[in-house]
């Protein structure tokens, strides 16, 4: 329909939904039909989760996550599949609640995204569905999974009961999240400190020889292959200082201290 303002012409349309005349149409519909229409979370979305029965961590496939953050990432990826990847989509106030049987969980969440030039905002609930497994981390870990050994000797004499209390206490300080001690053996000459990592090994033999002072040197044996390359097992030399028993005395009471 034509009509005239202010001696202007202006082509005005109307929606096929409700009938309101407006001079811009998004999808054939008013900007209020429009909004009302787009849903930005689907009733029937599902996600689904692993949760490691040991150590109770989520994991979305082998990527360690939270059950907020999964439901984050689909429904962003829901969106802008469902609507074009050129807008802006942002997530905001998500709440977990386990329910009762501790396989399912429900997240409520605000989901925002431009959608054709339009602010779009809805509120709503996804629910998650956990499905019970053993991470590769605790899977390794209850089958004595190792790729360093850290062993932890003196020079020219047999380490004290102390400073491989203080070694130990060392070592497992230097454990990074993803890592983790295998197993100790203990021997007459010191202790072999078995770990999940080549860097884990480094990092724990650096940090012994840091605070207890001495040196440390590593070799590698090859242990096998995996998917076309070679595994090794790396082990991790550390000497403790030969001194007399004042300095050693001394240090042990500083390490103490710190």
């Amino acid at each position: 329909m034509k009509e005239r303002r202010r001696g202007k012409e202006k082509w005005s349309k109307f929606c096929p939904k409700c009938g309101k005349k407006t001079d811009e149409l998004f999808d054939s519909l008013c900007k209020e039909c429009f909004i009302n229409r787009t849903r930005l979370i689907e009733a029937d979305l599902k996600v689904s989760i692993s949760v490691c029965k040991n150590c109770g961590s989520y994991f979305k496939g082998k990527e360690k996550t939270s059950i907020e953050e999964a439901v984050a990432d689909s429904v962003k990826k829901e969106i802008r599949k469902k609507y074009g990847y050129g807008g802006i989509v942002e997530i905001k106030g998500l709440r977990k609640e386990l329910k009762a049987d501790e396989n399912r969980a429900s997240v409520f969440l605000v989901a925002k995204a431009e959608i054709k030039g339009v602010e779009i905002e809805e509120r709503g609930e996804v629910e998650v569905i956990l499905k019970q497994e053993t991470c590769e981390r605790c899977s390794r870990i209850a089958g004595g999974y190792y790729e360093g050994i850290v062993q932890i000797r003196a020079e020219n004499r047999i380490p004290t009961e102390e400073e491989l209390v203080m070694a130990e206490k060392i070592a497992y300080s230097s454990v990074g999240e993803a890592d983790f001690v295998s197993k100790e053996r203990k021997l007459k000459e010191g202790v072999d400190v078995y770990v999940s990592s080549m860097e884990c090994g480094r990092r724990i033999s650096r940090q012994i020889v840091k605070k207890l002072g001495g040196v440390f040197s590593e070799s590698r044996k090859l242990y096998g292959r995996k998917d076309g390359r070679n595994i090794y097992r790396v082990s991790f030399s550390v000497r403790l200082p030969e001194f007399e028993e004042g300095a050693k005395t001394t240090r042990l009471h500083r390490f103490s201290r710190e």
